[in-house]
């Protein structure tokens, strides 16, 4: 649902008519890097209130999904994972950071002043931050906090080397099986049902977390800044710590997606000119089959593998055609379709090796998939 059904869901124009509800702040898992002397901390989250909703209402939030024949477990997550979604923005908000490592105080009691939530409560900056030693070569974490707000402020940053190797990975099909090509089951799946990896790859990203260089995750979806905490919750229970890319609000349009995409990746390459990236989607996604290519052709030294899951290749239920017209134009020994997690295991990525010659690729450089199409790998 968008925000403006939200709001009509739960009775309120915006965060400023819910007088009497406590303010909270989110803070997405985020990341730092090291110039000169210091850390840069990204600051990434949004300003809300929570209104007190009916569970009839939490049940029933999300357009088209079937909650009829729930049972008592399903009903109970539906709610919990809707309850965020319910979150109503807090525009121009003035908020105060706190930073936290080994347990102590980085910033005096002041704190750090954030610039003003933007119109939908949102806020994403970058913060110069003393206190947090220097560069290193493995990823360190710091804890966050928003000081005042009177609900939950926390949040988390990895600081990531200036070199070594950044996996950027989709989560949904990628990481655990969404569906999303099939509509009804995807949202069941996503509101309903206890969260499923895609085998093998947990084993795989801790391996990764292991032997590659300097290692760090950004984990990037298009499901919405609400449902961060579910998210969070999930991945960090299951995979390598790492930063988190939510689909801003009010944004569903394709093309807003892609950007969206495009421009969480921009910055990560910008932040990190050093580092080279491993960048894992799925044939889903169709905004990843463009903004992959896309930005490998505007930074292909900084480059080391893409893979992309060929869901068509292994889920008979996944019928939608994809597009690979884009890799047309990018090093054909950086990019991989691979079947599962098992195609990936052994490849030297810090040697350069993307390919697994055992998994035939059939790629077209056209539209492929569908019900009579070519599916590739």
């Amino acid at each position: 649902p968008s925000l403006s059904d939200i709001e009509k869901k739960v009775g309120v124009k915006d965060g400023n008519d819910l007088q009497n509800v406590s303010a909270s702040a989110l803070l997405i898992p985020s990341y730092a890097n090291f110039t000169g002397d210091n850390w840069n901390v990204r600051f990434y989250g949004l300003s809300y209130k929570l209104p007190n909703v009916s569970a009839d209402d939490l049940v029933s939030i999300i357009n088209d999904l079937d909650t009829s024949n729930l049972n008592s477990t399903q009903t109970t997550l539906l709610q919990n994972r809707t309850q965020d979604l319910a979150s109503i923005p807090i525009p121009s908000s003035n908020l105060t950071a706190l930073v936290f490592a080994n347990g102590s105080a980085v910033t005096n009691s002041s704190g750090i002043q954030l610039t003003t939530t933007d119109e939908v409560g949102e806020f994403d900056q970058f913060v110069t931050v003393p206190g947090l030693g220097s560069n290193s070569s493995s990823v360190r974490i710091i804890e966050t906090g928003i000081a005042n707000v009177t609900g939950p402020g926390n949040g988390t940053i990895i600081l990531v080397p200036s070199s070594g190797i950044s996996v950027v990975s989709d989560i949904d099909d990628v990481m655990r099986i969404t569906k999303v090509y099939v509509p009804n089951e995807g949202l069941f799946n996503s509101f309903v049902q206890p969260y499923v990896n895609v085998p093998g790859i947990p084993a795989l990203y801790a391996h990764w977390n292991e032997t590659l260089p300097g290692a760090a995750f950004h984990y990037d979806t298009t499901t919405p800044v609400e449902l961060t905490r579910t998210y969070v919750d999930y991945l960090f229970a299951n995979f390598p710590l790492g930063s988190l890319e939510m689909r801003p609000i009010n944004i569903s349009d394709p093309s807003q997606i892609l950007e969206a995409r495009q421009n969480s990746l921009l910055k990560l390459f910008q932040t990190f000119p050093q580092r080279k990236f491993v960048l894992v989607g799925d044939t889903s996604s169709s905004t990843l089959l463009s903004a992959y290519p896309q930005i490998a052709e505007q930074f292909p030294d900084q480059i080391a593998c893409i893979f992309i899951r060929n869901t068509s290749a292994t889920d008979p239920d996944d019928k939608i055609p994809f597009s690979t017209s884009e890799f047309k134009n990018i090093n054909n020994n950086t990019w991989f379709f691979y079947r599962t997690a098992d195609d990936l295991f052994n490849l030297n990525i810090t040697g350069g090796q993307c390919r697994n010659d055992s998994v035939p690729q059939n790629v077209t450089f056209g539209e492929q998939g569908g019900i009579l199409g070519n599916n590739g790998a």
